[in-house]
């Protein structure tokens, strides 16, 4: 069962690669009938994606006994269900906007990141692999359902690490609309724009397009916070300790609500809250995935991956 769980994974990062290649030539060849072939990829491999969640969540709980098991304990885990997240809101985003070139960006993003899912071994460890073989082992090793440590085994792991999911995916789609207004920007000043410009929306729209996901996303980050708070009192008895995680987590809030204050408060539009959006998301990858290299905490239990 084992294999059909890694044949699963393999075959939703299989529609993942096709829908971001297709995303990719319906820039370049700007059709409509290409831009639906990649949004239909990407709809298939997150159906496969949640599949192999759910056989998973089977085999953790199910073969190898894991009461508390849920399928984003370890790093392998979290980016995937970070691509996954990625996946279901574009898909919900394209629901609504029906903007097919907001895939070109949105797609490669997420195929970086359920890539890095299965080859972050790698980057760990290059000077302990030697050749093909090893480096296929790891990525292997890495993929194996984890045994929980006590801290992990809890209901908050089924909880907090998701939310916190949802609101960094919000985030991630947001920066994605950011960097396209900053392209059209660009293409509009110019003066001789090129036919990529054709393809973008107005800067308004996606000014507030922005907006609108990161509003979405901000109360379930502070939920997410929250919740983690409540998970650290159980498995260390407090609520806060100022680990950098827990640090690096609350910078996060503060960048979003700065991004919201000044929008709401302050009247910014434009360029000024697109590139607040566009660091907002590089503070996220950085707690993530860089403070956990900082984290006396966190690092050690890195599956929680949030």
């Amino acid at each position: 069962m084992e294999n059909f769980e890694m044949i699963l994974f393999n075959a939703a990062w299989g529609c993942y690669t096709v829908s971001m290649a297709a995303y990719l030539f319906y820039a370049w060849k700007k059709k409509n009938s290409i831009g639906n072939l990649a949004f239909g990829f990407i709809l298939a491999g997150a159906a496969l994606h949640l599949c192999d969640f759910l056989l998973r969540a089977y085999i953790g709980r199910v073969e190898h006994g894991l009461k508390h098991y849920v399928p984003w304990s370890n790093w392998f885990e979290s980016f995937s269900l970070f691509a996954f997240v990625i996946a279901v809101t574009f898909i919900a985003v394209m629901r609504i906007y029906r903007l097919h070139i907001l895939g070109t960006f949105v797609a490669t993003l997420q195929w970086i990141i359920v890539t890095f899912s299965m080859t972050y071994p790698l980057f760990g460890s290059w000077d302990q692999v030697h050749g093909a073989g090893e480096m296929w082992q790891a990525a292997l090793a890495s993929r194996a359902i984890p045994q929980l440590m006590p801290a992990l085994q809890s209901i908050w792991m089924a909880i907090h690490v998701p939310m916190m999911f949802i609101s960094y995916s919000a985030f991630g789609v947001a920066f994605a609309v950011g960097i396209i207004y900053l392209i059209q920007e660009r293409e509009l000043k110019s003066k001789h724009p090129n036919d990529f410009s054709e393809m973008l929306p107005a800067l308004e729209p996606l000014d507030i397009m922005s907006y609108r996901l990161i509003s979405w996303g901000f109360p379930i980050l502070t939920l997410g916070i929250i919740l983690g708070a409540r998970w650290a009192y159980d498995a260390w008895g407090r609520y806060w300790g100022w680990d950098a995680k827990e640090t690096w987590a609350l910078i996060t809030w503060f960048t979003y609500a700065i991004y919201l204050h000044m929008r709401l408060i302050m009247s910014w539009r434009g360029r000024k809250t697109i590139l607040l959006s566009i660091f907002g998301f590089a503070v996220v990858i950085f707690t993530y995935v860089g403070v956990n290299y900082l984290s006396q905490l966190h690092g050690f239990l890195s599956g929680k991956g949030s």
